[in-house]
């Protein structure tokens, strides 16, 4: 069995400088999705790695008296070999983790950055709108206002005072449309607030969510 045990040798020190070599190169890659690449790469070589030991241990156990003790010493650095390389492994792990959630929480906070900049935007447009038909409705009252006092000064004429009658009358009905617009107008603007303040808390549950997720 000193030749399986061979063959099992052989295969585990190729296995293992691919492994080394992969982990290597890790450093010199800046991009998280090269890097996983070669993490993907040395963790298959390092599975490979260890159903070699396992193969090594089976041979081992099937050798002559003789031969166990030389080969034992082998087999043991093999082992040291390989936790030594699958502790390396686990920190660069565990490193492109690390950078992996730093990204995506940069992300997180511009895409946050972002609709909140939108939705200071709608709010001051809608702003602006109300303060305009707030203008229109002044207007309207005033002139409204006037026609009063042009219908007072127009007492003896009763023509005239049918005029003006009939123009406050249709001062009085747009006056009447613009504050149903007004009302309309106030309405919508209410509920797109109420949608902007629960997108925001939605979007402020779902960084809480996330940040729970990265503290696990």
């Amino acid at each position: 069995m000193a030749t399986e045990f061979e063959a099992s040798k052989d295969h585990f020190e190729k296995n293992i400088d691919m492994a080394r070599e992969a982990i290597g190169d890790m450093n010199l890659v800046s991009n998280i999705a090269e890097k996983k690449s070669f993490l993907q790469d040395s963790k298959k070589l390092l599975e490979e790695c260890k159903k070699n030991i396992q193969q090594m241990e089976y041979y081992w156990q099937t050798l002559d008296p003789s031969e166990k003790g030389y080969y034992k010493g082998e087999l043991t650095e093999f082992k040291h070999q390989y936790e030594g390389l699958k502790n390396d492994f686990n920190e660069y792990q565990e490193a492109i983790k690390r950078d992996q959630d730093d990204e995506e929480s940069d992300e997180l906070t511009k895409l946050q950055a972002n609709t909140r900049d939108k939705l200071l935007t709608g709010v001051g447009k809608l702003s602006d709108q109300h303060k305009q038909l707030d203008g229109i409705v002044k207007n309207g009252h005033e002139t409204t206002e006037i026609l009063r006092g042009a219908n007072r000064n127009l007492v003896g004429q009763r023509g005239h005072i049918e005029n003006a009658g009939r123009n406050n009358m249709v001062a009085q009905n747009e006056l009447t449309r613009a504050d149903r617009v007004v009302k309309k107008m106030r309405l919508r603007e209410f509920c797109y607030k109420l949608i902007l303040y629960l997108i925001i808390v939605g979007l402020f549950g779902g960084y809480i969510i996330v940040l729970i997720f990265k503290l696990k």
